[in-house]
């Protein structure tokens, strides 16, 4: 490739241990990986061995856009996080986490793909990236600063056009479910990266770029992005807003904007920034983000009161709500272990009467009061905060109570539930859908919803919108059955579009794009519902916005099978360093199999059949040409994906034949 276009051609790496900064080309990575989590996973593969922990010095904190960031692109300008992260339970394994805001634009901006930092610095240091000048220098004056003020102290010292990603309190005193935050609410929320950055004494990094991407096609990928812009449309956005408790009045008296969550999003989502809310628990007036999870920070609104959705329905009203999702942001604490996994286990707890009180307090999740005390106690590790800072299921074995109310709302890996049916939404998210989110689960290295929206949230949200009979024949033209859509052949045609949205789910994090926009299947602007633009059909978006910006010659299937090569990639490094056999996928199993009431074509208690799921396990195994027995991926499939190395190092080890 003697041309890059999109990418920028250079991945810095800093070694915090010594400050030595250096260089390496992305051209290496580009046409196997493309980008963001694809070149990550290779990254891992090659830099992280066994026995690497979270806060070992050694783990690689790495930070990698993709060949979209900083264009034109809709939604485009999220960053990927990956490395050890100390949130997975029971022992901390590689994964990844997904950033907006404005911060992967501003490093591509800078001349750099991406960001790999080791080792661990003496003291505490802020990263500081101005184009080819990199420094890492001394950040005694904003360590033990929130987030907010951390940036402002950058700001002021670097300029307004600076963008920074810092880690609050909580970061910096190792709290498992510490966020990576840019901006007051853009977070790389789930794994616990926060920490890993406090683990190397690192509190921010940085950046002002003053370049640009340079842009194969400039023309038509210009009129490409336009045209997609004009197509996308999110009906169910105004169900997610009712869901979310997002009220008029509330916009109208507060909201300054719809706020976009990434560099070029367009879309008219339901993430508004607001001014000037009071406190409730502390004086003074709050201003920011509001987006993603922290509309439920006030409680669910009715129905609230089926199955699990009853952990959630708390009443404690929009400016106290508003007031935790600013607090938590500050801290740097994980929204989504806070309010899907935290707080309803402390409620349940209380309820049974095994922990009615926190250090003299008692539990009360209708007392705004109380969620302050609990986030700072967590932040600060505090009392029984010190165990809560674990994690919730660290929790439980630290504190030896509870198990069983945390399996009710822990999936698997140390994740609470989030678009599966048995967690956040289970009014939202009907069966069967969830038999597909149960397949992602079971196979992901964490939450796999960062990205799994495109086949739960799609059916789920657009299901007041379209037919079943809509779904079905949609699902026959992109998976290859009417099954695969079908709510009365619950276990039949499920692997398929469960593998579908997995490389999907790669190619929006590698590019990378918004995973609640991609890719674009349902429409109302056309007459049979399948979401196009003249005769691209919506799925192909991506693809062409990556073909004009890059001009690789490369086509839609090879794009793919570069998404396929990633997944086996991330699989292998599971089974090299931590032994993942399918034993393991099977232990999210028990979760599913609690029978709910579900809405949608059943509106019954409905559970998991075992032996079906098993049987669906045995055909998703064989449809990606992993072996059955152990769920690993053969040498054959790895070679075929051209991964000779990997398949012959995993042989050579015993570890698949």
């Amino acid at each position: 490739m003697a041309k890059l276009c999109g990418w920028a051609g250079k991945i810095l790496r800093v070694d915090l241990t010594d400050g030595r900064v250096s260089q390496e080309d992305t051209v290496r990575y580009v046409e196997r990986f493309i980008g963001g989590r694809g070149i990550n996973a290779k990254i891992a593969w090659d830099e992280i061995p066994p026995g690497i922990d979270a806060f070992d010095p050694e783990n690689r904190l790495i930070f990698t856009t993709g060949p979209l960031t900083g264009t034109l692109a809709p939604t485009s300008g999220k960053i990927v996080v990956g490395g050890v992260a100390p949130q997975v339970y029971p022992k901390p394994w590689y994964t990844r986490s997904c950033m907006g805001g404005r911060f992967g634009s501003e490093l591509k901006y800078a001349g750099y793909d991406g960001l790999i930092l080791q080792g661990k610095a003496e003291k505490p240091v802020y990263l500081w990236i101005h184009d080819k000048e990199v420094e890492v220098r001394d950040a005694n004056r904003i360590w033990g600063r929130d987030t907010f003020s951390a940036q402002e102290i950058l700001m002021r010292e670097h300029g307004e056009e600076v963008k920074a990603a810092c880690i609050g309190q909580a970061g910096e005193r190792l709290v498992r479910f510490a966020v990576i935050l840019t901006e007051t609410s853009n977070a790389a929320g789930q794994g616990g990266f926060g920490a890993v950055m406090g683990s190397k004494n690192l509190k921010a990094i940085a950046i002002r770029g003053t370049g640009g991407v340079k842009i194969a096609k400039p023309r038509e990928f210009l009129n490409l992005c336009l045209a997609i812009r004009e197509e996308l449309h999110a009906p169910y956005h105004n169900a997610i807003d009712e869901t979310y408790g997002v009220q008029k009045d509330h916009v109208s008296k507060y909201g300054l904007k719809l706020h976009n969550c990434a560099h070029a999003c367009t879309t008219k989502c339901f993430s508004y920034y607001y001014r000037h809310v009071p406190g409730v628990v502390n004086p003074g007036m709050k201003s920011g983000l509001y987006m993603c999870v922290a509309p439920l920070f006030p409680g669910l609104p009715p129905p609230s009161t089926i199955g699990r959705a009853s952990f959630y329905n708390w009443k404690i009203g929009f400016e106290a709500g508003f007031e935790l999702n600013v607090i938590s942001n500050q801290y740097g604490l994980n929204q989504w272990e806070l309010i899907l996994g935290m707080v309803p286990w402390l409620r349940m707890c209380r309820d049974e009467g095994i922990m009615t009180e926190m250090d003299g307090t008692p539990i009360n999740v209708d007392d705004p009061k109380f969620w302050v005390t609990l986030f700072r106690k967590i932040t600060f590790r505090e009392g029984l905060g010190d165990a809560l800072a674990e994690g919730g299921e660290r929790a439980t074995d630290i504190l030896g109570k509870g198990k069983e109310q945390i399996r009710r709302l822990y999936a698997a890996y140390g994740y609470s539930g989030h678009w599966d049916g048995h967690g956040d939404r289970v009014n939202v998210v009907s069966f069967p859908v969830w038999i597909v989110s149960a397949l992602q689960w079971a196979t992901d290295t964490r939450d796999p919803f960062s990205s799994g929206h495109c086949y739960a949230a799609s059916l789920s949200l657009w299901e007041p919108i379209l037919s079943w009979d809509t779904f079905k024949r949609i699902g026959k033209k992109l998976y290859g059955s009417e099954k695969a859509c079908d709510p009365f052949t619950p276990y039949e045609y499920k692997a398929q579009p469960t593998i579908w949205h997995q490389h999907r789910s790669v190619l929006k994090d590698s590019l990378p794009v918004c995973d609640a926009v991609f890719p674009r299947i349902y429409s109302k602007k056309t007459s049979d519902n399948f979401a196009r633009i003249g005769d691209m059909d919506g799925p192909s978006f991506e693809y062409n916005m990556f073909a004009a910006a890059t001009g690789v010659n490369m086509g839609e299937k090879e794009l793919y099978e570069a998404c396929e090569r990633t997944f086996n990639l991330e699989r292998a490094l599971q089974v090299r360093n931590y032994g993942r056999t399918r034993v393991k996928d099977e232990e999210i199993i028990p979760y599913f199999e609690e029978k709910e009431q579900f809405l949608g074509p059943f509106n019954k208690y409905m559970g998991l059949d075992r032996q079906k799921f098993l049987q669906l396990l045995d055909e998703y195994y064989n449809l990606r040409g992993w072996d059955v027995k152990t769920g690993r991926p053969t040498k054959e499939k790895l070679r075929e994906l051209g991964l000779n190395d990997v398949a012959s190092e995993l042989e050579k080890g015993g570890l698949i034949q």
